[in-house]
């Protein structure tokens, strides 16, 4: 989406957000993809030993920030993403902002995702928490980026984190968006009340997620930033209903990758038209956007169980231990494979384990895990914790070729 552009005119027509979710006419379709969401996803996950997924979900978090901030125009890579996470930026000020705007929504998404997990009860759709999500992202940028920008560059407008806007929008810089400011109020009271993720139950919780993420996104709470708060929002709404909790598909990639129909889709949903007095939202409309959004999460896993073939991963690490032992500096000892894949497996073993899975002595087996150590392919909290796997930036065109092409990572 464009940037947001301030215009004070009044709204004219009263407005609903209903409805809240496609009616009984429209449901089952939806309840049925809704369903091979959750089953597909549950799948991927059980798939992959939980340390392993914990690790691959850290990485994957960075491409949800890359592609995230991609659909906003703003491109980077991920070692820079990476570098940004220690406070190491490019001189050049646009790659710096990029920088910052991607270190912001990993560092933002990994504090709220722990919150959300959390069994307590929270309500991800209160303004209270989408408030506290824009400000956390914001507080992670310098104090000169906390202003709305346009392709032109910064404005002299302030976005003001966590605050409601205060000033009606334009999205295309001619047409008014979403409610005027001084209803927005109490349109987020009603967006609180209706999609609360706990009030939902099985299949309904992802058609919920589709449905509220159309309705965020057109009820634009905030000056700027609306898109990543939406897209953040989402994927934290998907957690919270039990639904990609290790973070192993990305949903931000797969709009990333379909941005022009993403847009279209939201702007067509956009269209209201009027019954009883006041303008609603079209069911179809409706049906359309969600029907395109869990079809995107299904892309999304439909590419993560490919690559992650239990059979592909493990031909892969051979494949990368076979060219790095043929190296002429520092070569991997070639039995490293036997190691490498037993702990992604796994998800852990115990140092005591690696001479029995190498079939060679102790001493042997600990010059290979020292030497996979000190590369980062393999990790260890201590001299005598277990080992897990390890997924230095150099190995994930090898392990992972298809999800991290050479433009993202910077080659």
């Amino acid at each position: 989406m464009k940037e947001d552009k301030p215009d004070n005119k009044p709204a004219k027509t009263l407005l609903s957000l209903r409805p809240y979710l496609p009616g009984r006419d429209y449901i089952g379709p939806l309840k049925d993809l809704g369903q091979e969401v959750v089953s597909r996803s549950a799948a991927l996950e059980g798939r992959v030993a939980r340390a392993t997924a914990d690790v691959l979900g850290q990485h994957l978090r960075l491409i949800n920030s890359y592609y995230s901030n991609l659909i906003e125009g703003h491109k980077t890579t991920i070692p820079d993403i990476q570098m940004a996470l220690q406070k190491k930026f490019q001189d050049d000020p646009e790659k710096k902002y990029a920088q910052q705007l991607c270190a912001a929504h990993v560092e933002t998404e990994k504090e709220f995702m722990a919150a959300v997990q959390k069994k307590q009860p929270l309500n991800i759709c209160s303004f209270q928490f989408l408030s506290e999500l824009h400000r956390a992202f914001y507080d992670r940028l310098a104090k000169e980026h906390r202003f709305s920008h346009t392709p032109e560059g910064f404005s002299d407008i302030p976005v003001n984190p966590g605050m409601l806007r205060d000033v009606n929008v334009s999205v295309d810089g001619r047409t008014a968006h979403g409610p005027g400011f001084d209803s927005l109020s109490s349109f987020m009271k009603e967006f609180e009340e209706n999609y609360n993720p706990d009030r939902f139950h099985g299949d309904e919780r992802l058609i919920a997620m589709a449905a509220s993420h159309h309705r965020l996104t057109w009820l634009h709470p905030f000056r700027d930033g609306n898109g990543r708060v939406a897209r953040l929002f989402s994927n934290l709404f998907l957690a919270r209903a039990g639904t990609n909790q290790s973070n192993l598909w990305s949903l931000s990639r797969g709009l990333s990758r379909q941005k022009q129909r993403y847009m279209m889709e939201l702007w067509a949903t956009d269209s209201p038209e009027e019954k009883r007095g006041c303008l609603q939202f079209g069911q179809e409309l409706l049906v359309d956007f969600c029907e395109f959004f869990l079809g995107v999460c299904l892309d999304q896993i439909g590419f993560m169980e490919n690559l992650l073939g239990l059979d592909q991963i493990e031909a892969r690490i051979d494949w990368y231990v076979d060219m790095r032992s043929k190296a002429s500096e520092n070569p991997l000892r070639p039995e490293s494979s036997k190691l490498l894949r037993a702990v992604f497996m796994r998800g852990q073993i115990a140092r005591g384990r690696a001479g029995e899975i190498l079939n060679m002595s102790q001493r042997n087996a600990r010059r290979i895990v020292a030497a996979l150590v000190d590369e980062g392919l393999l990790v260890s909290e201590s001299h005598r914790a277990p080992l897990a796997i390890g997924l230095p930036l150099h190995v994930l065109p090898y392990y992972f070729p298809d999800l991290y092409d050479p433009s993202v990572i910077g080659y």
